[in-house]
């Protein structure tokens, strides 16, 4: 008798962990300040997840710097899922527009040997004012994949 393999969705449960805590930084920050800078989270072998963020002044500038810091950690550390995060708008050819969007881009250790093993999540929002307190009300994601850019092979 055959045994039947059960697919794994750990590597799954991790990676949405990582995009959860993203998101949800991200939403808090916009309903505090309005606007958020770029940030990196990183998820390890072992499960600890660390949020990386610069000092910056320019937006640019910031994310550029943290993807060359996420290019030494690949070499350093045993990195498991990595989410890069951006405050920025659509690009129109996704069909919402240019609305404002939190843009993810996620890269896994298990998805390095698969054709598409990288995202782009684009997290459209609204930010509303009810009373005095601002709302970040968040849209459905549109993935977009393509070819890992920081995570290799070992």
């Amino acid at each position: 008798m055959k045994e039947k393999i059960m697919p794994n969705n750990n590597n799954d449960k991790k990676a949405l962990e990582v995009l959860e805590k993203a998101v949800y930084k991200a939403q808090n920050s916009l309903e505090m300040t309005q606007q958020f800078r770029p940030f990196m989270m990183i998820m390890d072998i072992n499960g600890v997840i660390k949020t990386i963020e610069n000092q910056a002044e320019d937006i640019e500038d910031s994310y550029n710097r943290l993807g060359d810091s996420l290019k030494e950690r690949v070499l350093k550390e045993d990195i498991d899922v990595v989410v890069l995060a951006v405050d920025t708008n659509m690009p129109e050819r996704f069909g919402k527009g240019t609305a404002p969007s939190i843009r993810l881009h996620i890269e896994e250790m298990s998805q390095i040997d698969t054709q598409i093993s990288a995202r782009f999540i684009y997290v459209p929002y609204k930010l509303y004012r009810v009373e005095k307190k601002i709302t970040c009300k968040l849209d459905s994601p549109i993935p977009i994949g393509f070819p890992a850019e920081y995570l290799q092979k070992k």
